[in-house]
């Protein structure tokens, strides 16, 4: 069953400003279905939506949201079956069609999750075809490709399709898996979906996923582009490598980015690879997360391999904490998760590039949506890094904008080991509602929640 939204809102946030349309989907496998909501910050007009109240599980006890760090079948296999029945969660990203999946599935038969799939392979996709167009592997000529081949006259979906147009002449505009990206200079996309997800008594996100387009008009210095080109530039080959969580806090989002990458890199192959390069070479690295210098290993190692392009990191933080040395060294850069909005104007050489939105969007659908199911004290609980002080802003400012009141704000550590004073802080308030924005610490910090009787499901 297709749900559609009509949503009607703009709201001016922080750097941007956002204006969200409607956009109804659905998909079969590992997705769920939620109603998305109006930015109440600047309209008055509430969506509508639609659905058999036998398909809508609810959750009881106080009313749970996440986000794209903890929302995913990972999370629920952490968990005593039914914690999350009814949660719902938010994750960038357009419809996982199921052809997508199948040929994900085909390069990853053990995936669980398909998150950050498509902003993986549309990552690779973008490089192959900027690199295409510039006629060179160098990191600076084929970032000053990337506006050109997203924001161009001429639609095209896929490498093959999008290689034809460009030998004929044709300016493109790349509409990926992920939808369309259309970079502006600082790097950032200026259109993207969100999905709405939801959690059965299973703990598994259920097979409707409700999507909403978002635009968000930048402001804002861009970086030039400059400097020398990387050290592997113009030897004949095309290296890929990877900086992607296999280990740390998000290595739940590693197996569907690697797959995206994969089976990206096999569809150029398929293709006929990239005019003027011998071969497509892939080096694979971990990214961990920022309680090691696993990615500044990792950014080394490949380095040393001769790559033109990275793609990762997935963390916010990660990405800040190695964007100098990979940059630095006229290596192209390209995420397929950062959401950080610190990241929209972070010295980068004009270098970085990103296929997930900045959580301006995030931050805004995630306030609007709790606003829209009918709380209005609303407890936020974010873990303290870019990624969740980005996050954590943006929500906070369409709950108040929106009418609503942040009862309680707690940044925590998310390497603690134990997070009872924090949701004590949170009870204590006595929330409407509470929004979790963490990673694989969110587990600990539900079941704590349910042990002081605030969690979902209690009661």
């Amino acid at each position: 069953m297709k749900r559609t939204t009509v949503l009607k809102s703009a709201a001016v946030l922080g750097v941007a400003s956002l204006a969200l349309a409607a956009c109804g989907g659905s998909s079969s496998t590992s997705e769920s279905s939620a109603a998305p909501a109006e930015s109440s910050a600047a309209a008055s007009e509430a969506p509508s939506s639609e659905a058999p109240a036998s398909e809508e599980p609810a959750a009881v006890g106080v009313p749970l949201y996440l986000v794209d760090g903890n929302t995913g079948n990972a999370l629920g296999e952490k968990l005593p079956a039914g914690t999350l029945n009814g949660v719902k969660g938010t994750i960038p990203g357009a419809e996982n069609t199921q052809d997508f999946k199948d040929a994900l599935l085909g390069v990853n038969p053990e995936l669980i999750d398909f998150a950050y799939a498509p902003e993986s392979y549309d990552a690779v996709i973008i490089a192959a075809l900027a690199a295409a167009k510039a006629g060179s592997d160098a990191g600076v000529d084929m970032a000053k490709e990337m506006v050109a081949i997203t924001n161009g006259t001429d639609i095209c979906n896929d490498y093959a399709g999008c290689l034809a147009l460009l030998e004929e002449g044709k300016a493109i505009d790349y509409n990926g898996r992920s939808g369309a990206v259309n970079f502006w200079d600082a790097g950032d996309p200026t259109s993207a979906s969100i999905g709405v997800y939801q959690f059965g008594p299973d703990n598994t996100l259920l097979p409707e996923v409700t999507y909403q387009q978002g635009e968000i008009v930048p402001e804002g210095e861009a970086n030039p582009i400059e400097g020398e080109p990387q050290k592997g530039a113009g030897d004949g080959t095309f290296t890929v490598g990877t900086l992607l969580p296999i280990t740390g806090s998000l290595a739940f989002l590693g197996p569907p980015e690697v797959a995206g990458v994969q089976l990206a890199i096999k569809d150029i192959e398929e293709a006929g690879g990239i005019p003027g390069f011998d071969a497509i070479v892939l080096e694979e690295g971990d990214s961990g997360d920022t309680s090691t210098d696993t990615a500044t290993q990792t950014v080394n190692r490949l380095l040393g391999k001769d790559v033109d392009v990275i793609i990762g990191a997935a963390s916010s933080g990660v990405t800040l904490s190695t964007l100098d040395l990979v940059t630095s060294n006229g290596v192209l850069q390209i995420s397929p998760a950062n959401t950080s909005p610190e990241l929209t104007t972070a010295p980068d050489r004009g270098l970085y590039w990103r296929t997930a939105p900045s959580d301006v969007l995030q931050g805004a659908f995630v306030g609007s949506l709790v606003l829209q199911d009918g709380y209005t004290k609303v407890a936020i609980m974010s873990l303290q890094d870019s990624y969740g002080d980005g996050l954590n802003a943006n929500v906070t400012k369409a709950i108040t904008e929106g009418g609503g009141e942040v009862v309680a704000n707690d940044v925590y550590d998310p390497k603690a080991a134990d997070f009872s004073a924090d949701v004590a802080k949170i009870k204590a308030a006595g929330p409407e509602a509470i929004v979790l924005i963490g990673f694989d610490e969110s587990a600990q910090i539900i079941q704590e929640l349910v042990k002081q009787g605030i969690g979902p499901n209690v009661g």
